[in-house]
């Protein structure tokens, strides 16, 4: 380290990164219907709006009749119990899909998460977990087609309805239905099957699409607000460390007292920061921190009511140059902070957090339900079924979601928590503490937040019915 620089505790990324690029944010306005002129036509937002909207609504449609003609087939074991999950579910999966395209225009047009959307975000063994979320969503997509393509096959003149054998009889657990459309079983045409897949496939893509665009607003937001509590965490230190050296020389005999020594580095470079190499031991140091700036996204922002510019350009853009100074270089200047400016950033880092909350909590609470409910299903289906590889994958692949959308709520958390044990107290500062003290800085879900510690609870409750199938199978031999 430097001679005489100050050990910090704050860990990790102060500085944001680059906003997403100009060309990606044309991509995602045309497809969303952000006009981004006064006269632009959301000709192919309309048509994805439609597409969406539409294989939705095919799918649900098909599957509650093929369900219907299920439940009260002889040929088959489902129950109206079965049928009625079975719709469920469907319905979970067709309006998580529409909700999160009308919600992700809702973030793209919000000027505030345009400015906190950045390309960086939490890393999972190194990769961008924004990429880890998409390749999961991808797998989990391509698995569901391949699982379900006998709903494409034709009808079968090899098969007779009462039987695979045409004996009349209902229903064999150990005959191969495989290779037959499961319409074809229930007694419907196989044209509603087969209408049911190509809806199943058109909408598994925009699911895809547009809720990827959402968890990646969630991670990256996510990211943005836990640099900025960083580096509030900063100013807080070179807050407490000034006024340590200020209070100590009217209360302890050391002239200069070595902060470092309440500070951890995972680093072999920790010695060095025990030695004193300079008078003031580098306290008085300033400390600069650089915002990078947005120039990738041309500094573009949506404009909030009316204003204009100069030239004809900016008339007829619904876009304007960015110009309060988030985005511009700023320092860290060592001073002590004065209790209004530590309340008034302590707010507006709370106030951002709470609009991530806000805005994504009811996505986040209905992804989560749905994944709960479908990882639930596949268990008790596994009671009297014997797994196959897509059903594992399809049990597996949903449940590395919730840590992965969880993470960027817990890393939120965990450093908001961090901030009013780093602020020094003292008795001008009681008053503020009762405030900070019934604000906490937190991303929440419908008032609950996501801890690391709710991960673990989450990771813990699948160990646990893994173990309880294995445990009721191994029963079952007996």
């Amino acid at each position: 380290p430097p001679m005489g620089e100050g050990m910090s505790q704050v860990k990790g990324k102060t500085t944001p990164a680059k906003k997403i690029p100009y060309w990606l944010w044309v991509m995602i306005a045309k497809s969303l219907g952000i006009k981004l002129h006064d006269k632009d036509k959301p000709i192919v937002s309309a048509i994805l709006h439609i597409l969406t909207f539409g294989s939705a609504l095919g799918l649900f449609v098909t599957n509650a009749w093929y369900s219907g003609y299920n439940i009260i087939s002889v040929h088959t074991q489902n129950d109206i119990l079965d049928g009625t999950v079975s719709i469920m579910v469907m319905s979970f999966f067709c309006g998580l899909g529409v909700y999160s395209h009308r919600l992700a225009y809702r973030l793209f047009v919000h000027p505030k998460f345009l400015d906190m959307l950045r390309l960086h975000s939490k890393t999972v063994f190194k990769i961008n977990s924004a990429v880890v979320i998409f390749i999961v969503l991808l797998c989990f997509v391509v698995v569901l087609n391949i699982s379900t393509y006998q709903y494409t096959y034709s009808y079968s003149l090899t098969y007779n309805v009462s039987g695979s054998s045409g004996s009349g009889e209902p229903f064999d657990r150990n005959s191969n239905y495989s290779n037959v459309n499961p319409c074809q079983r229930v007694d419907v045409s196989v044209q509603v099957c087969q209408v049911y897949y190509m809806c199943q496939m058109l909408f598994s893509v925009f699911f895809l699409v547009w809720n990827v665009l959402v968890a990646v607003v969630l991670v990256s937001v996510a990211r943005t607000q836990t640099i900025s509590i960083r580096r509030f965490l900063k100013e807080l230190e070179i807050d407490a460390r000034l006024l340590d050296r200020q209070i100590g020389k009217a209360y302890t005999k050391q002239d200069n007292p070595n902060l470092n020594q309440y500070v951890w580095k995972d680093d072999d470079s920790i010695v060095d920061y025990f030695s004193d190499r300079s008078p003031d031991g580098g306290e008085g140091r300033d400390v600069t921190e650089r915002r990078v700036s947005g120039a990738s996204f041309t500094d573009l922002q949506l404009r909030i009511g009316g204003g204009g510019g100069g030239d004809q350009t900016a008339n007829m853009s619904r876009f304007e140059r960015l110009s309060d100074g988030e985005n511009e270089e700023t320092a860290i200047e060592p001073h002590i902070m004065p209790i209004q400016e530590i309340m008034h950033k302590y707010w507006r880092i709370n106030m951002s957090v709470r609009l991530a909350s806000v805005a994504l909590q009811r996505w986040m609470s209905s992804i989560t339900l749905m994944i709960t409910a479908w990882s639930a299903i596949r268990m008790v289906y596994w009671l009297s079924h014997t797994p196959s590889l897509y059903g594992v994958f399809m049990f597996i692949l949903p449940l590395l979601l919730l840590p992965l959308l969880a993470s960027s709520y817990s890393e939120v958390n965990y450093e908001g928590g961090k901030i009013i044990r780093s602020i020094l107290p003292t008795p001008d500062r009681v008053d503020m503490f009762q405030y900070l003290y019934g604000q906490p800085i937190q991303m929440t879900v419908y008032g609950h937040a996501v801890t690391y510690g709710t991960i673990g609870t989450v990771v813990v409750g699948i160990l646990v019915a893994f173990t309880s199938k294995i445990f009721l199978q191994e029963i079952n031999n007996l």
